[in-house]
């Protein structure tokens, strides 16, 4: 994709939320105002009387911060993350075991580790340390329920 192509795109997209904004505000005007109706209704049937507010919606017009349009020359885009080097994982997993309780999942790993690494890169760390024997699975993982793991005390992280 161009700079070129990538600016119209984001343009269309920005031009298509102030319109879906808009559409949801007016929606909720007409829900606004058909509730006041309503409450009018019931005040004139119990002889109450409403203080006059003038039209719907005088004074209490919602403000919507939309997005400001796109300036001129749009900010860098951040670097891309580009794949790390062969056991960099591994061994920020094992960095991290010792900041994690002795029974953990996957989420207790991404904390600690402070980044999320993609499921089969960390799931083969894992894996290595489950062979090595300093992890054992303590609980199998089923449906989105995640596999807990434990560590084994015989054996530290890192130790030969």
């Amino acid at each position: 994709m161009t700079q070129e192509e990538f600016e119209k795109l984001r343009t269309r997209l920005e031009e298509q939320l102030r319109a879906d904004v808009e559409m949801l505000y007016e929606a909720h005007r007409v829900k606004l105002r058909a509730f006041e109706t309503i409450r009018r209704a019931q005040a004139e049937l119990e002889g109450e009387e409403i203080p006059s507010a003038g039209p719907p919606f005088e004074g209490r017009r919602a403000v919507l911060k939309l997005p400001a349009p796109m300036s001129e020359a749009p900010a860098p885009a951040p670097p891309i993350k580009t794949r790390g080097k062969a056991g960099e994982v591994l061994a920020a997993v094992e960095e991290a075991l010792e900041r994690i309780p002795d029974e953990f999942d996957k989420n207790d790993l991404h904390r600690a580790l402070g980044f999320a690494p993609s499921r089969p890169t960390l799931f083969r760390a894992l894996d290595t340390l489950r062979q090595e024997g300093v992890l054992a699975v303590a609980e199998p993982g089923s449906g989105r329920t995640p596999s807990r793991f434990r560590k084994l005390s015989a054996a530290a992280p890192g130790a030969p």
